[in-house]
């Protein structure tokens, strides 16, 4: 597998398991402190899409260092 390929996987599995991640959160604990419940769900929506884009980021960063010690050492 080459690196590029590995960093894309790995980065929609963290999105996926992110979402999963907030989206039961989100349910179990969330409180209705918005005024209405669609500005609630748009508050957890943005929120989800900031965690998601930090996380993002350091897939980017340590996605070709993790790539490095799993694959590249085989080649």
């Amino acid at each position: 597998m080459d690196k590029i390929t590995f960093v894309k996987r790995v980065a929609i599995w963290v999105a996926v398991v992110a979402a999963l991640a907030i989206a039961v959160i989100g349910l179990c604990f969330g409180r209705v402190i918005e005024g209405s419940l669609a500005a609630e769900i748009g508050k957890w929506v943005l929120m989800g899409l900031v965690v998601i884009g930090i996380l993002e980021g350091f897939v980017y960063f340590l996605g070709p260092l993790i790539w490095h010690f799993t694959y590249g050492k085989r080649k």
